[in-house]
């Protein structure tokens, strides 16, 4: 059941959560993310040398070969959540029979899945499956076409049908929805949880769009659960307790349980974050290696709402000359142990960076990276031509910004710890079959 979300803002109050929240981050007691498990595996190619996808990628009219006249009547869209969903109509063509019949679906632009459709023989109903095999969230959009073939040889793809969702029908939602976002909050979690979204989002779009060259190419949504149970229903075959969350661009959304953070954190920093993890998708697909500094350090320069002081923790290491190399061989990865003994050393030291090359370079410096990237152009490289400088130079005047001296030290290696990352670890969707 759907109900109509409230639209008064509670104020923000930080002070106390902030000092908590310090003190929970100074501790590391971190509550693990995951990367996305696909939904099914997309059949749309990927070009990384356009990063940007047309805002018309549904407008793809009917299209035919041959001359026969088609029909698709009685079509529906079934939501059988957690369980999957399922397509059917009668279908005819005035040439033959229907020999093959497939729905193509889209939870969000240049992402597509198919499954074939099998006729019934006593209700003339062709049907086509998804059973959930490879879990899917509730909520996603459900955008589709029929792809059919005659007897004869002709072929006939249906414009696309829009609208539908992948409903909870069993549960009590909020939708609340802006021109930025589309935000379902499950009953149990603050009455403001989605009007603080709705804000959250509101407040960084400029800073979204002069960073990124443009906003989405399509509007996000934040599916936000107030406890496991429910979280957990729709991941097929995954366990872990201590994941909170998934991102995948697939599904055009994040996927979020309330966690220690609050709301606060929840709307004013993992959702800020995890929708920059979708932008890198929309723009850069290729660019940001998952699990890379560049790419987790990104996606926090948009968050609001900070954990504790990130850019104190590596000023810190600064100040005690134990500030290790960045740009030169690979980096932290996103959950490194730093020198201090603390784990998300790639976040940290991968938002100083980005914050650095904003700050001095101001956000078009950002977009003018992301425009550089490709896959002949790395990352190192890209800086290069958007700054002028030496990669050697580059980093040298990023660790004097933070106090540290030009070169790195030598620092004793210290084994990478598995501390969990507090932010979802970005996946990009699997290849095409």
């Amino acid at each position: 059941m759907m109900k109509k979300g409230p639209r008064n803002l509670v104020p923000i109050v930080l002070s106390l959560a902030l000092l908590l929240m310090m003190f929970a981050a100074m501790s590391f007691q971190a509550i693990a993310q995951d990367g996305a498990t696909a939904t099914p595996t997309p059949t749309g190619s990927t070009d990384d040398a356009t990063h940007h996808e047309s805002r018309d990628y549904y407008a793809d009219p009917a299209s035919s070969t041959g001359d026969a006249e088609w029909t698709i009547e009685d079509r529906t869209f079934t939501s059988d959540y957690p369980h999957g969903f399922e397509f059917s109509a009668h279908l005819s063509s005035s040439k033959g029979d229907i020999v093959n019949a497939t729905v193509l679906w889209s939870h969000a632009p240049r992402n597509q899945s198919r499954r074939a459709a099998e006729l019934d023989e006593n209700t003339g109903l062709y049907t086509a499956v998804y059973d959930n095999s490879e879990g899917t969230p509730p909520w996603v959009a459900v955008n589709y076409r029929w792809i059919l073939t005659d007897s004869a040889g002709n072929t006939y793809r249906s414009e696309w049908y829009m609208g539908d969702e992948y409903s909870d029908d069993s549960r009590q939602w909020d939708r609340l929805e802006s021109e930025d976002i589309i935000v379902f909050v499950e009953e149990g979690l603050p009455s403001d949880a989605g009007q603080q979204t709705l804000d959250a989002m509101a407040a960084q779009r400029e800073t979204y769009r002069q960073a990124w060259g443009d906003l989405l190419s399509y509007k996000p949504r934040a599916i936000l659960f107030s406890n496991r149970v429910s979280f957990d229903e729709w991941r097929v075959g995954q366990g872990n307790p201590n994941v909170i969350g998934q991102t995948n661009p697939v599904w055009g959304g994040i996927v979020q349980v309330v966690s220690g953070g609050g709301v606060t954190d929840l709307a004013w920093g993992t959702v800020l974050h995890e929708v920059g993890h979708l932008y890198q998708s929309d723009f850069v697909a290729a660019g940001l290696a998952t699990g890379s500094w560049q790419n987790e350090g990104d996606a926090t320069l948009f968050e609001i709402y900070q954990m504790y002081d990130y850019e104190q923790r590596v000023r810190n290491l600064a100040a005690s000359d134990q500030l290790p190399a960045l740009l030169n061989g690979t980096g932290p990865s996103q959950s490194s142990q730093g020198p201090d003994g603390i784990g998300r050393l790639g976040y940290d030291m991968g938002y100083t960076f980005y914050k650095w090359l904003v700050e001095v370079y101001g956000l078009d410096a950002h977009r003018q990276l992301i425009e550089a990237l490709g896959p002949s152009v790395g990352f190192n490289e890209a800086l290069e031509q958007v700054t002028g400088l030496s990669v050697d130079e580059i980093e040298r005047r990023w660790r004097t910004w933070l106090g540290a001296s030009p070169e790195a030290p030598t620092l004793v290696p210290i084994p990478t710890m598995r501390f969990p990352p507090t932010v979802t670890p970005f996946i990009f969707p699997t290849a095409s079959n």
